[in-house]
This record gives structure tokens, C-alpha cells and sequence, in this order.
């Protein structure tokens, strides 16, 4: 049993942020010891405290309860107690005296790896080895050539990784993603998001988009980025408005009456600064609101919250013209102006008109697209390059005439079918907006599945008929009139529906209906009357029962036959396992039935996809079903000019859908449409623009990503992440072959890294990932595993060990020091300082000379052979070897600096070759290309100068220590 007596100074090994503690009390079991730091106190058996014992040696600073340094000169003992007699630090050494221990400051940095182990902090030896596993990790994640790209939940597609990856790595990026429609626009913007958040090149981010997609991207970010933004509507705005009682509005009302007219400017700037401290959009980092909600709020006072990035999708819906802008688009202007970064999406930017592609330009960069005349200008000369970019490319023979053509456009080349990709690239950096703009098309990227429909003319039932001055939603949706599921037992559509079940009882099958009312009665009928296997999917769900729906639905072999959803189902997910698409119903908008299609119809399908619709014979939904099938095929092809053809046809098709169609109505209707159809789909093709579809996509690059996040998927943190969670408490159970569930265990002391209470179910592989979205895909990148490695690194534990090795060969009470130093450079986030200095460890083993044998023995090697030792018996050998610890450390210490300084050296010659050669490559594209903007090379030299202070600051210190002491066998 250990003797404490009162006076003395103890310390908590499991709570050392309590300070130095007193003993205060004892009795024959128990021990009560005292904190003043922290003005508490704790009480512990005597015989297992968790406490050790602080004292001080000659040549060691302490501080005193007054906060003054001295440096120790001698150690007295009277009573049990220490007295140290010392000088102060920066005093003369004469000027001794005395310092009871009782007087002693009641805080003790204990931070530094040395500090702790010559204070006896020790640490398990298996708490040291997981931090240097933990150090390891981190600095192989700091370097990685994929960084932000590895830890979405997303297919491997080139055309994304390659869009991600040239945007994301630039500063406050401001470009237009304008994929053709099913490409991934969001993943796109996703994986620039992810990667800008990761590496901190941007913190605060607004995303814009229509109101019926916003839960789709809040799902999209959560589910695939890990991004969990806050939605921001009406409600939860007044919710966070500050309240103005009567008494200050009164107050306020005097004072503007009362003040003189030359001082309401200062008035109104006092009154903004306050609103300013106050503003509710700065109490949420990733804001994601509806373009509703953005036409009603302050928009001066959303653009006053210092956005690093905003987000516009469907951006081609804000309207632009010479004469006028609509309001929506002046209130993304206004925020588009103060945010350091835009990216706006659209699936349809040139190609219905120069000035709607102008207004978008003019967005991100107002000082490049002054006026439309310039920009018209500019395009009619950028189109004959285009051509020809077009006609270099897919000639695989170059004629004379084409060659003179190039000669003329780049008369310092060399223009020969050899010199293909240096022309190309020459090409695609004169001309353009190609640094500002991408879009692919399914003319370029391979890999969709063929799509076809089938039409099934059903009788209206009697029940159906009504007078036509319902609205259209009642002529659409005639089951909705019904207020319970008395409609699934005279409605055809349900009975052909149990008859399709029965014919493709081994097929998935996904129905989307309009309504969540007609999803859950569907379901019912379905699922109770009929006996069936299917599940439902609708927005009343939480998002932890759409998965499970999700997930029950992808199972092959316990799972659900069929998935029916309401039309969010159509929103956010990815079913393109199935390959029977049920509509029961039709929406009057084009873009919302091209999602309903791309549910199933994306790169990777493997089967054609069969698109069933059953519809009422002389209704409503039949004019609806020829209007897509005949007038603009939108069922077997992606339908880009939708939105258009819609705003064309409308006033022709919404009195067919109220009234009694007449036949001749419905073949003009189908006419127009088609003719309207055919209009814009010409002008889309012709409006395809080559070189901006070569510059949006690099084959060979693209492949190098795929390869490297293959790859980059085999190194698994899953092995590593379990021994953490059994270092704090996490419990774990096998889910199955490819997949674990993760609850907090009954000893967890505190809370684990994005664990929730009810627990988590987690993979390591992509293709469980992708096809199970009631599992979260564990990554070296995932906010679990990020999380942990900082909760790691940024604790004390593991920072001193004392180890037996066993070992036969090696004479027992041989002494080994094990040092871990680490080398890093202190720089904000956004600077990126470990591009060039990633957090490098260095390792040195000591033998009882100094000698480093570290080339001789690995720290894996050693770690194999290296056992736990009692604690006193640890305590006591520091205690022993305390002079020499402190001497051999101190030296390698001096020795490892010299190490680090090389290091520092290269990586300081690197970033300058680096940035110059970026800084090079600006500047002579922008004497090209104007589309490269001021303000990047700018920030690429303030980066420069930062960087250049960081890296000359960086320093090497000493991280973990290990004692080893050789036993016997």
C-alpha cells in the first residue's frame, strides 16, 4: 500500500486536466485528495488511487502558487514532505530559497513526451503503439494524391473525378458545371464541396436549389459527402431572430426622429453592424435553402454572412436579359458578388441562347463578361476554333487544308497527327471559357443503358368520372379524391399492377406515384390484402426508415419484391439494381420525370430498363403520356430542352388535361410538341460545343483516379479503427462478411466520433456502400475515422511507455529508448501546408550510449517482441534512470533537429518550385485566355509568402518515448 501523507503532491493519471492535486485526508482505506485548480475534489482506495507521485530533481523549473519560476538547486525531506531550494529563472543563482512542495503551483504542463516520462505519466505500452499507428496513418493521409476524392460514397465514373479534381484544387473556385442531364451534376459539386471542406480551403458553404430538390440534396450530402447542412426555411429563421422587445423598438423609433438628417447614414451603419452581430445565417456553417425561401429573406443580410463557396442549381432558371434581370437572379447576384467561390449547375447552358449563357458567365466573373456584345463577339470567332478542335480529335488523317487551318490559329506549332495532344491542349488553354465552364454529354461518356416503354391503356372506372373544373392534380390523380384505400379495389392500374408482380416474381421492380397518401394505400393493399413482398418509401419517413426501406428493398434474397414510393422517391437515390420502372402516375413536369428515370437509368446499369405506365384511355393521363411519348420521346431518351418544351407547349396542354380531350386536340398537341421538340433538340446539337467537351474530360486522367481510389479502397481503416474502438469502449458486432455495427459500450467515457447513441452500421467496401444506404462507407476520409485519429493525436495518452522486452539473444537489463519525433510546419488549414511538409515522423533507438540503432530494428519487429510491465515496477526504473533518460534525450533531441532541418529544407525547395511553376503557368494562360481571373494569381502569391513563413517556422519535437527494459525469457 502506497504511503501518502497530507501535503504532498499527487497527480490523477486518469484525469490530468485537474491540475496538481494535495493530499488533504486519509484513513485506513481511503485517500481524499485536493485540486485547487479546479476547485474539486476526489476521494480514491488506497490501495488502487490513480494517482502518482510529483517530485522535482535538481536542474528542473518549477513554479510556484504566485505563479514565479524558479530553477531547482537541491532537495530536502522533512516529514515525508519535499523542500526544494531554487533560484529564480532568470535571477541570480545565489539568490536561494526555499519552496515547500505544499506551495508548489497547483497547474503542471505535462504535454511534451519528456515532461511526462520523467514526471512517471506513463502511458501502456499498447496506448504508445497505437499512437504511433495513429501518427503513421495521419501523415499517409496527408500525403495521398487523392485527398477529398477517396471518402465519398460514390461510383468510380472518370468524367466526375476528373471535373472534381481539376476544380476542387484550385482557389475559391468559380466555374459552371454543365453536364448533360444524368451525368451527375450534384456528385460533381459534391465531391468539389467534400474536397474544399476536407482540405480547408473553404468553411462556410450556401447552397441554393429549387424547392422540390432540396430534401434530395440534403440526402445526396449526407448520405454520399458525409456533409450534413442545415435547411433554412421561414420557420427556423424567425426561430433564430433575436426578439425586439416594445421598450427598444420605442427607444429606437425616438432616437431615429430625434437625429439629425446628416447623421441617419451613421444611424443606419450603427444599425447594420448590430444586425451584423446578430445575423441568423452565421450560427450554421453548410446552409442549404430553397430558391422560395431566397426570393423572401434579407438578402443583404445573407450575403453580409462571409460565404466561402455558394452553390446555384438549376441555375439557367434565373432569368437575364440586356433590358432587365429578374429578381431571383439579382439576389444571387447580390450573394455571388460577397462569396469567394460560386459553382452553378445546368444541364442546358449555351445551347438555348447566348444571352442565357451569358447571364450565368457574368455570374462568376463580371470583370471577364463586361457586356453581351463582347461575349457575342468573342463566341462567333470561339466557334470556328471549337470546329476545329472537333475535326483535329476525330480525324484520325489530317488533310492539307485542315493543317493550314491549325497553322493559322497556332502558327508557332508544330502541326502534325504526332503532335495531336500538345495542339489539343494549346487549343483548349487559347480558347474559351473552358477554365470556367464544364460539360460532358452522352455523346462523349459511354455506358448508359438503353431505355424502353411500355404504354398500358386501362379503362376509367366509373368511380372516376367527375366534373371537369377539378383542378389538374384531381384529373391526374384521381385516387386522391378518396380519403382511405377503398380506390386500390376498383382502380385497374392496382389490379394490373398485382398481375405484373406475379409475371416478374424474380425481378426488382421500383413504382413511384405522386402522392405519399397513394404510395401508403398502395402499399397496404399490396403488402396486407394481397399477400405481396414490397416496401414503401415516402417523406413522412425518417431518414433511418427510408434506409431500411432502402436496404430491404436492395436485399437479393430476403428482400422486397418491389419498392413503392411517393415522389421522393425519385430524389436522392440510386436503384439501378432494379430494371422494371413502374409509373403509376405521370408529373406534369419534364425535369421531375427524368428523375424518376434516373432512379435506374445511370453509368453502370447493367440491364436496358423497362419503363411501364399504365394510364387512363381518354383521360387526362393519356393526353399526358402521348404529350411525353409522342410529342418529345422523353421516356426512351434524356430530354435536356424538357423545362423549355413545357414552357412552349403549356398553354396547349393544361386545357386537355381539365377538359374532355377531343382527338384531334390531343394529334395538334402531339404535333407541336414534336415540332417544338425537334427545334430545340437541333439547336442543342448544333449548339455542342467540342472543345469544351474535350476540356471537360482527359480519358487518361481520369483512369489514373479510378486506379488510385481502387487502390486507395484496398487499404481498409477498418483493421486499425478496431483497435481504437477497443482502446475507448466502442462495442462491436460482426453484421456480416463485409460490414460491422458499432454501438457505444458501457465503459465509453466520453462520446465517440460521429457515433450515435442508437449506434451505426458500418462498411469498408464500396459496393456494399453503394447498394446498402443504411450503412455508412467507413474511408480513411469518413468524419468516425478523422475524427478519431484527432481525438488520438491531440491527447496525452501514449506519450511515455515503459516496455519489457523479451527477448533471448538480447542480456537482461538491457536499456532501449525509443523516441518518436514528429516534423511539421503550424499553418492554417487553407494553405495547405502539407502538400509540401505532410507531418513526418522521425525514429531513433537508443542503446544506454546514445548509439541510434534504428536501421537495425523496426519499430513493427520491436513491437512484437515488447510486453506490459506492472506500472510501480515502470514508475520505478524512470525514477532509477531519471539523470540518463534526460541526458540521452536531450542529445538525440539535437540530433534529430538536424534530421528535421534537411527535411524542412526540401520541402521549402519544393513549395517554391511548385508555386513558380504554377504561378509560370497563370500567368502566361491568362496572356491567352482571360477566363484565368486576377484574383487566383493574386491569392497564389499571398499563398506563396504565407507558405514561405509557415515552412521556415516548422520544427521537430520530440512526440512519444518509449523506456525498454530487456527480462528474461
Amino acid at each position: 500500500m502506497t504511503d501518502f501523507i497530507p501535503g504532498q503532491r499527487w497527480l490523477s493519471e486518469s484525469e490530468t486536466e485537474l491540475g496538481l492535486g494535495i493530499i488533504k485526508e486519509l484513513d485506513y482505506r481511503l485517500v481524499t485528495v485536493e485540486y485547487p485548480a479546479v476547485e474539486e475534489e476526489r476521494t480514491y482506495a488506497k490501495n488502487n488511487a490513480p494517482l502518482s507521485r510529483v517530485t522535482f530533481d535538481s536542474g528542473d523549473t518549477i513554479r510556484t502558487a504566485d505563479e514565479m519560476e524558479l530553477v531547482v538547486t537541491d532537495v530536502n525531506e522533512l516529514n515525508g514532505l519535499k523542500i526544494y531550494m531554487a533560484h529564480p529563472k532568470d535571477g541570480s543563482p545565489e539568490d536561494i530559497q526555499p519552496v515547500p512542495e505544499t506551495n508548489l503551483g497547483h497547474t503542471l504542463r505535462l504535454t511534451a513526451a519528456l515532461d511526462r516520462l520523467l514526471s512517471n505519466q506513463l502511458s501502456s505500452n499498447r496506448w504508445f503503439e497505437l499512437r504511433i499507428d495513429s501518427l503513421n496513418a495521419h501523415c499517409r493521409q496527408q500525403q495521398s494524391a487523392i485527398k477529398g476524392l477517396r471518402g465519398p460514397r460514390i461510383d468510380l465514373i472518370g468524367h466526375q473525378l476528373y471535373i472534381a479534381d481539376q476544380v476542387a484544387n484550385r482557389f475559391a473556385p468559380r466555374v459552371l458545371l454543365a453536364d448533360e442531364v444524368g451525368l451527375g451534376k450534384t456528385i460533381e459539386a459534391g465531391l468539389i464541396l467534400h474536397q474544399q471542406l476536407l482540405t480547408g480551403r473553404a468553411k462556410r458553404v450556401l447552397v441554393v436549389v429549387p424547392s422540390p430538390l432540396v430534401h434530395q440534396w440534403f440526402v445526396e450530402m449526407v448520405r454520399r459527402f458525409n456533409l450534413h447542412f442545415s435547411i433554412f426555411d421561414a420557420e427556423r429563421l424567425n426561430a433564430l431572430q433575436p426578439e425586439t422587445s416594445i421598450k427598444d423598438m420605442l427607444a429606437q423609433i425616438i432616437e431615429e426622429e430625434n437625429s439629425p438628417n446628416d447623421g441617419a447614414d451613421e444611424a443606419a451603419s450603427n444599425l447594420s453592424a448590430a444586425s451584423g452581430d446578430d445575423n441568423p445565417f452565421l450560427s450554421e456553417q453548410l446552409i442549404l435553402c430553397s430558391t422560395d425561401f431566397l426570393s423572401e429573406c434579407d438578402i443583404e443580410q445573407l450575403a453580409a454572412a462571409d460565404w466561402d463557396l455558394l452553390v446555384v442549381d438549376e441555375a439557367h432558371h434565373l432569368e437575364w436579359s440586356a433590358q432587365q434581370a429578374s429578381d431571383d437572379y439579382q439576389r444571387v447576384e447580390t450573394i455571388a458578388k460577397q462569396a469567394r467561390g460560386l459553382l452553378l449547375l445546368t444541364a442546358t447552358p449555351e445551347q438555348l441562347g447566348l444571352e442565357s449563357h451569358y447571364a450565368r458567365l457574368r455570374l462568376l466573373d463580371p470583370e471577364r463578361y463586361p457586356s453581351l456584345e463582347a461575349f457575342k463577339e468573342e463566341q462567333a470567332h470561339y466557334q470556328d476554333v471549337a470546329a476545329l478542335a472537333g475535326r483535329l480529335h476525330d480525324e484520325s488523317k489530317w488533310d492539307e487544308a485542315l493543317k493550314q487551318e491549325a497553322v493559322a490559329l497556332l502558327p508557332d506549332m508544330d502541326i502534325d497527327e504526332s503532335n495531336r495532344e500538345a495542339i489539343q491542349a494549346e487549343l483548349l488553354d487559347r480558347s474559351g471559357p473552358g477554365r470556367v465552364m464544364f460539360r460532358n454529354t452522352r455523346h462523349n461518356i459511354a455506358g448508359f443503358p438503353a431505355r424502353h416503354v411500355h404504354g398500358i391503356p386501362l379503362t376509367l372506372p366509373d368511380e372516376y368520372k367527375y366534373d371537369s373544373d377539378e383542378e389538374i392534380d384531381g384529373h391526374l390523380h384521381p385516387e386522391t379524391l378518396f380519403h382511405d384505400d377503398r380506390w386500390c379495389t376498383l382502380d385497374p392500374r392496382v389490379t394490373w399492377l398485382e398481375n405484373f408482380f406475379k409475371q416478374h416474381r424474380h425481378d426488382k421492380v421500383l413504382v413511384i406515384c405522386a402522392s405519399k397518401n397513394t404510395a401508403t394505400d398502395l402499399h397496404a393493399h399490396c403488402n396486407y390484402k394481397l399477400g405481396m413482398n414490397v416496401a414503401m418509401f415516402h417523406e413522412d419517413m425518417d431518414l433511418i426508415e427510408r434506409d431500411r426501406a432502402a436496404a430491404f428493398f436492395a436485399d437479393d434474397f430476403d428482400g422486397a419484391q418491389a419498392l413503392i414510393c411517393s415522389e421522393i422517391g425519385s430524389e436522392g437515390r440510386n436503384f439501378q439494381f432494379a430494371h422494371h420502372l413502374v409509373l403509376l402516375d405521370l408529373p406534369l413536369n419534364p425535369d421531375l420525370l427524368e428523375q424518376r428515370i434516373g432512379r435506374l437509368d445511370r453509368i453502370g446499369q447493367t440491364d436496358d430498363i423497362q419503363i411501364h405506365v399504365p394510364y387512363f384511355e381518354q383521360h387526362a393521363q393519356e393526353v399526358l403520356f402521348r404529350w411525353y411519348h409522342e410529342g418529345m420521346n422523353a421516356f426512351e431518351h434524356t430530354n435536356p430542352a424538357g423545362h423549355d418544351i413545357y414552357l412552349r407547349s403549356r398553354d396547349a396542354l393544361e386545357p386537355l388535361l381539365t377538359g374532355d380531350p377531343e382527338y384531334t386536340a390531343i394529334e395538334a398537341l402531339v404535333d407541336d410538341t414534336r415540332a417544338i421538340t425537334t427545334e430545340l433538340h437541333t439547336l442543342l446539337e448544333t449548339g455542342r460545343d467540342r472543345l469544351l467537351e474535350l476540356s471537360s474530360f482527359d480519358g487518361e486522367r481520369a483512369e489514373t483516379l479510378i486506379s488510385d481510389l481502387i487502390a486507395a479502397d484496398e487499404d481498409s481503416p477498418l483493421p486499425f479503427m478496431q483497435r481504437i474502438f477497443d482502446r475507448y469502449g466502442v462495442e462491436q458486432e460482426d453484421h456480416s462478411d463485409t460490414a460491422v455495427i458499432l454501438k457505444p459500450g458501457p465503459h465509453m467515457r466520453d462520446a465517440f466520433p460521429s457515433l450515435p447513441e442508437e449506434g451505426v452500421t458500418m462498411t469498408d467496401n464500396r459496393a456494399t456502400a453503394l447498394a446498402r444506404d443504411d450503412m455508412q462507407f467507413l474511408t480513411w476520409e469518413h468524419p468516425m475515422v478523422t475524427g478519431s485519429l484527432e481525438m488520438m493525436l491531440t491527447e496525452h495518452r501514449g506519450k511515455a511507455a515503459v516496455s519489457l522486452l523479451k527477448n533471448p539473444k538480447i542480456k537482461a537489463g538491457t536499456l532501449l529508448i525509443e523516441a518518436i519525433y514528429t516534423v511539421d510546419a503550424v499553418a492554417p488549414k487553407h494553405l495547405q501546408a502539407d502538400r509540401f511538409l505532410p507531418t513526418t515522423v522521425i525514429r531513433h533507438l537508443l542503446d544506454a550510449n546514445g548509439k541510434n540503432i534504428s536501421q537495425a530494428i523496426s519499430h513493427d519487429g520491436l513491437s512484437q517482441q515488447c510486453h506490459k510491465m506492472d506500472k510501480p515496477l515502470s514508475r520505478k526504473i524512470v525514477g532509477s534512470q531519471k539523470a540518463l533518460l534526460e541526458k540521452l534525450l536531450k542529445a538525440d533531441d539535437i540530433s534529430a533537429s538536424q534530421e528535421a532541418e534537411s527535411i524542412i529544407t526540401a520541402a521549402q525547395q519544393k513549395m517554391r518550385e511548385k508555386q513558380a511553376h504554377e504561378l509560370a503557368r497563370l500567368k502566361a494562360l491568362q496572356a491567352k485566355n482571360p477566363a484565368v481571373r486576377h484574383a487566383e494569381i493574386d491569392a497564389l502569391e499571398d499563398q506563396t509568402q504565407a507558405l514561405e513563413k509557415c515552412l521556415d517556422e516548422a520544427r521537430c519535437q520530440l512526440e512519444a518515448v518509449r523506456i525498454i527494459v530487456a527480462g528474461g525469457d
